[in-house]
Protein backbone atom coordinates (compact mmCIF):
# COMPACT_ATOMS: atom_id res chain seq x y z
CA UNK A 1 0.00 0.00 0.00
CA UNK A 2 1.43 3.59 -1.09
CA UNK A 3 0.68 6.58 1.26
CA UNK A 4 -0.14 9.60 -0.72
CA UNK A 5 0.32 12.99 1.13
CA UNK A 6 -2.95 16.13 0.97
CA UNK A 7 -0.70 18.80 0.36
CA UNK A 8 -3.72 20.41 1.83
CA UNK A 9 -2.50 19.75 5.31
CA UNK A 10 1.32 21.39 4.43
CA UNK A 11 2.15 24.62 4.97
CA UNK A 12 0.50 26.54 2.73
CA UNK A 13 3.61 29.28 2.51
CA UNK A 14 6.00 26.62 1.04
CA UNK A 15 4.70 23.77 0.26
CA UNK A 16 7.77 22.23 -1.71
CA UNK A 17 9.62 22.67 1.37
CA UNK A 18 7.07 20.96 3.86
CA UNK A 19 7.20 17.58 1.17
CA UNK A 20 10.54 17.78 1.54
CA UNK A 21 10.78 17.94 4.83
CA UNK A 22 8.87 14.99 5.62
CA UNK A 23 9.80 12.95 2.47
CA UNK A 24 10.17 9.83 4.09
CA UNK A 25 6.25 9.79 5.34
CA UNK A 26 4.91 9.38 1.74
CA UNK A 27 5.29 7.52 -1.58
CA UNK A 28 3.06 10.03 -3.71
CA UNK A 29 1.15 13.62 -3.81
CA UNK A 30 -2.33 14.36 -3.33
CA UNK A 31 -4.08 17.41 -4.60
CA UNK A 32 -7.71 18.08 -3.19
CA UNK A 33 -9.29 20.92 -5.57
CA UNK A 34 -12.54 22.34 -4.76
CA UNK A 35 -14.67 25.17 -6.88
CA UNK A 36 -16.98 26.68 -3.68
CA UNK A 37 -19.91 25.51 -5.09
CA UNK A 38 -20.00 21.61 -4.97
CA UNK A 39 -18.08 22.24 -1.62
CA UNK A 40 -18.51 25.42 0.12
CA UNK A 41 -14.62 26.47 -0.04
CA UNK A 42 -12.19 27.07 -2.30
CA UNK A 43 -8.53 24.52 -1.59
CA UNK A 44 -6.55 23.92 -3.78
CA UNK A 45 -5.71 24.99 -7.56
CA UNK A 46 -4.48 23.58 -10.78
CA UNK A 47 -1.31 25.56 -10.70
CA UNK A 48 -0.60 23.41 -7.65
CA UNK A 49 -0.26 20.23 -9.67
CA UNK A 50 1.62 21.69 -11.80
CA UNK A 51 4.03 23.03 -9.53
CA UNK A 52 4.67 19.64 -7.52
CA UNK A 53 5.67 17.72 -10.93
CA UNK A 54 7.77 20.49 -11.63
CA UNK A 55 9.48 20.84 -8.75
CA UNK A 56 9.51 17.17 -7.27
CA UNK A 57 9.52 13.91 -8.68
CA UNK A 58 6.43 12.32 -7.40
CA UNK A 59 3.56 11.04 -9.38
CA UNK A 60 0.58 13.17 -8.42
CA UNK A 61 -3.24 11.72 -7.77
CA UNK A 62 -5.70 14.52 -7.51
CA UNK A 63 -9.53 14.94 -6.36
CA UNK A 64 -11.78 17.08 -7.72
CA UNK A 65 -14.77 17.78 -5.79
CA UNK A 66 -16.00 19.93 -8.41
CA UNK A 67 -19.28 20.44 -10.53
CA UNK A 68 -17.99 20.92 -13.90
CA UNK A 69 -16.24 17.81 -14.01
CA UNK A 70 -16.34 17.45 -18.21
CA UNK A 71 -14.58 20.62 -18.26
CA UNK A 72 -11.89 20.59 -14.91
CA UNK A 73 -10.55 17.02 -15.32
CA UNK A 74 -8.94 17.48 -18.66
CA UNK A 75 -7.55 20.30 -16.55
CA UNK A 76 -6.06 18.19 -14.14
CA UNK A 77 -4.76 16.06 -16.57
CA UNK A 78 -3.05 19.14 -18.58
CA UNK A 79 -1.31 20.43 -15.52
CA UNK A 80 0.42 17.42 -14.90
CA UNK A 81 -1.99 14.94 -12.82
CA UNK A 82 -1.11 10.81 -12.80
CA UNK A 83 -4.56 10.14 -11.11
CA UNK A 84 -8.20 12.10 -11.19
CA UNK A 85 -10.43 11.00 -9.25
CA UNK A 86 -14.21 12.79 -9.86
CA UNK A 87 -17.15 12.57 -7.80
CA UNK A 88 -20.17 10.32 -9.12
CA UNK A 89 -22.39 12.59 -7.15
CA UNK A 90 -21.58 15.68 -9.88
CA UNK A 91 -20.85 13.81 -12.91
CA UNK A 92 -23.19 12.30 -14.91
CA UNK A 93 -22.92 8.32 -15.98
CA UNK A 94 -22.54 9.28 -19.94
CA UNK A 95 -20.52 12.36 -19.02
CA UNK A 96 -17.79 9.56 -17.15
CA UNK A 97 -17.97 7.78 -19.94
CA UNK A 98 -16.41 10.15 -22.51
CA UNK A 99 -14.05 11.15 -20.02
CA UNK A 100 -12.62 7.84 -19.33
CA UNK A 101 -12.58 7.21 -23.30
CA UNK A 102 -10.79 10.30 -23.34
CA UNK A 103 -7.80 9.75 -20.34
CA UNK A 104 -6.61 7.00 -19.02
CA UNK A 105 -6.38 7.07 -15.33
CA UNK A 106 -9.66 8.51 -14.47
CA UNK A 107 -11.37 7.25 -10.97
CA UNK A 108 -14.39 7.85 -9.30
CA UNK A 109 -14.91 9.09 -6.00
CA UNK A 110 -17.87 8.93 -3.65
CA UNK A 111 -19.02 11.31 -0.16
CA UNK A 112 -19.10 9.55 3.24
CA UNK A 113 -22.76 9.30 3.01
CA UNK A 114 -23.09 7.79 -0.45
CA UNK A 115 -23.74 4.23 -0.80
CA UNK A 116 -20.74 2.03 -2.60
CA UNK A 117 -24.01 0.24 -4.80
CA UNK A 118 -24.12 4.05 -6.37
CA UNK A 119 -20.68 3.80 -8.45
CA UNK A 120 -21.83 -0.02 -9.78
CA UNK A 121 -22.01 1.44 -13.56
CA UNK A 122 -19.22 3.40 -13.35
CA UNK A 123 -16.90 0.58 -11.92
CA UNK A 124 -16.26 -0.54 -15.27
CA UNK A 125 -15.00 2.43 -16.88
CA UNK A 126 -13.25 3.74 -13.95
CA UNK A 127 -9.31 3.19 -13.01
CA UNK A 128 -9.53 4.15 -9.87
CA UNK A 129 -11.94 4.29 -6.63
CA UNK A 130 -11.66 6.56 -4.39
CA UNK A 131 -13.45 6.23 -0.90
CA UNK A 132 -13.75 9.43 1.36
CA UNK A 133 -14.40 9.16 4.77
CA UNK A 134 -15.17 13.24 5.80
CA UNK A 135 -16.86 15.68 4.49
CA UNK A 136 -15.05 17.27 1.89
CA UNK A 137 -13.38 20.84 1.78
CA UNK A 138 -11.08 21.13 4.61
CA UNK A 139 -7.70 19.65 6.26
CA UNK A 140 -7.12 17.36 9.34
CA UNK A 141 -11.27 16.43 9.80
CA UNK A 142 -12.28 13.60 11.75
CA UNK A 143 -13.90 11.03 9.89
CA UNK A 144 -17.53 11.11 9.50
CA UNK A 145 -17.93 7.34 8.81
CA UNK A 146 -15.88 4.36 9.37
CA UNK A 147 -13.88 4.58 6.35
CA UNK A 148 -13.02 0.95 6.86
CA UNK A 149 -16.41 -0.35 7.15
CA UNK A 150 -16.95 0.91 3.84
CA UNK A 151 -13.93 -0.09 2.08
CA UNK A 152 -14.79 -3.79 3.49
CA UNK A 153 -18.44 -2.92 1.85
CA UNK A 154 -16.60 -2.46 -1.19
CA UNK A 155 -14.71 -5.03 -1.07
CA UNK A 156 -17.44 -7.09 -0.51
CA UNK A 157 -19.80 -5.44 -3.65
CA UNK A 158 -16.89 -5.51 -6.51
CA UNK A 159 -14.73 -7.86 -5.43
CA UNK A 160 -13.49 -8.42 -8.85
CA UNK A 161 -12.44 -4.87 -9.43
CA UNK A 162 -9.31 -4.44 -10.77
CA UNK A 163 -8.31 -0.77 -10.29
CA UNK A 164 -6.57 0.81 -7.75
CA UNK A 165 -8.88 1.66 -4.09
CA UNK A 166 -8.33 4.82 -2.73
CA UNK A 167 -8.76 5.37 1.07
CA UNK A 168 -8.96 9.02 2.39
CA UNK A 169 -10.09 11.20 5.30
CA UNK A 170 -9.02 11.15 9.07
CA UNK A 171 -6.74 8.28 8.22
CA UNK A 172 -4.06 8.20 11.42
CA UNK A 173 -0.97 5.76 11.72
CA UNK A 174 -2.87 2.94 13.50
CA UNK A 175 -5.02 2.88 10.84
CA UNK A 176 -2.60 1.70 7.99
CA UNK A 177 -2.22 -2.07 8.78
CA UNK A 178 -6.07 -2.80 8.66
CA UNK A 179 -6.79 -0.47 5.36
CA UNK A 180 -3.76 -2.51 3.85
CA UNK A 181 -5.32 -5.81 5.38
CA UNK A 182 -8.16 -5.01 3.00
CA UNK A 183 -6.67 -4.19 0.04
CA UNK A 184 -6.78 -0.56 -0.08
CA UNK A 185 -4.22 0.51 -2.69
CA UNK A 186 -3.64 3.78 -1.76
CA UNK A 187 -4.33 5.58 1.63
CA UNK A 188 -4.41 9.37 1.33
CA UNK A 189 -2.79 11.42 4.71
CA UNK A 190 -3.03 14.84 5.43
CA UNK A 191 -2.11 16.22 8.93
CA UNK A 192 -0.62 12.49 10.26
CA UNK A 193 2.30 13.69 8.02
CA UNK A 194 2.75 17.35 8.11
CA UNK A 195 1.29 18.14 11.55
CA UNK A 196 3.76 17.49 14.42
CA UNK A 197 0.96 17.39 16.77
CA UNK A 198 -0.98 15.14 14.62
Amino acid sequence: MKISASIQAANQLNIIEDINNNKTKFDQIHVDITDGHFTNNISMSFQHIKEVKNQTNYKVDVQLMVENNVKLAPLAFEHGADLVCIHCESTDLNDFIRLSNQHSNLGVATLPDTSNKVISEYIQYSDAVLLLGVNPGFSNQGQSINLLDKVKDFNKLYPDFNGQLIADGGIKINDLQNLKKNKVDIAVQGGAIFRSDA
